[in-house]
């Protein structure tokens, strides 16, 4: 465990790396003319940590950089120097528990045109906030209400899904739509009738010792990787492929599963309930497995190693 008396002290104000410098949140200001505001242009990913830990950072690092060269985006900072960036914030910011994410993008143009040949540097900017919730313990407690939405994913063929880019109109909106009919959370389908991911979720199911999730139009989740991982070590058997409504509808169990959410079971799909109902025997095994991994370290990467203690 951390030893909190050993922990740096907290600031009064959260502090953000931004091009080369920590600021103040209130001090930090990007231009007007940024790409990443007037287009969406770049990207960026985010992490968890408790304990301390980062949770897969160097996974997700990687993950970031294949995004930052797809779009061929000018990124000054090596691999290392933006790790070791994302580690300095988490000590200035000193807090135990944490949500962190990366915002690179094209940088400043000298005039609100489309011309990301005038930009100069990329804009980077860490953010450390305190443990985000994104689903609910009342959510997970009766099974998160999905929605299928009409709106459908965007293909891969106009948008690489892989790149987890800025543009994340059609997440906004399809979480709009979600909460609009009443439901908790949604799930896009493709143009040809197959389950993809819910809005800034990877979906699953279980049907015996079979877990199985959609390969293709979607962003490859870390944590979906780790419930493969954790699926692996208890000898389930593993399937990516296409699934359409049906396969997930007669699932034993389906849950989502995203960097701030950890792993959340689903209990119901557009009114077709999903087995009882409630959280499922492989469900709970995975989310307590994720919860103890973090809690302990187990790949993750400690920020304040003076402070801890085992």
């Amino acid at each position: 465990m951390l030893n909190l008396s050993k922990m740096p002290a907290m600031p009064k104000e959260r502090i953000i790396y931004l091009n080369g410098e920590f600021k103040p949140q209130s001090e930090a200001k990007i231009s007007v003319l940024d790409h990443g505001l007037m287009y969406g242009d770049g990207c960026f990913d985010a992490w968890t940590g408790r304990n301390g830990f980062i949770f897969e950072l160097d996974p997700h690092l990687d993950r970031l950089y294949r995004s930052i060269f797809s779009l061929r985006l000018k990124m000054h900072l090596s691999k290392e120097e933006l790790r070791a960036t994302i580690v300095e914030t988490v000590k200035r910011n000193a807090l135990k528990d944490f949500y962190i994410k990366v915002l690179v993008t094209r940088g400043a143009s000298p005039e609100p045109v489309i011309d990301p040949r005038k930009c100069g540097e990329c804009s980077v900017i860490v953010f450390v906030r305190p443990v985000q919730t994104e689903i609910s313990e009342e959510q997970k407690q009766r099974g998160v209400r999905v929605k299928v939405l009409g709106e459908k994913r965007i293909d891969h063929d106009t948008v690489e899904p892989k790149v987890k880019s800025l543009n994340y109109l059609h997440i906004v909106l399809g979480k709009l739509e979600a909460w609009a009919a009443g439901y908790d959370e949604a799930v896009f389908m493709d143009v040809r009738g197959n389950i993809c991911e819910c809005p800034g979720f990877n979906i699953l199911a279980v049907t015996g010792n079979k877990l199985y999730t959609p390969q293709h139009d979607i962003l490859v989740g870390i944590t979906r990787n780790s419930m493969i991982s954790m699926a692996k070590e208890k000898g389930m058997e593993i399937e990516q492929g296409s699934y359409t409504l049906y396969d997930f509808i007669n699932a034993d169990e389906v849950l989502i599963t995203n960097t701030v959410a950890g792993v959340s079971p689903v209990g119901e799909i557009d009114g077709y309930v999903i087995g009882t109902g409630k959280q499922g025997p492989v469900t709970k095994y995975f989310g307590d497995t994720y919860d103890a991994w973090m809690q302990s370290g187990v790949r993750g990467t400690q920020c304040f190693p003076e402070a801890w203690e085992k």
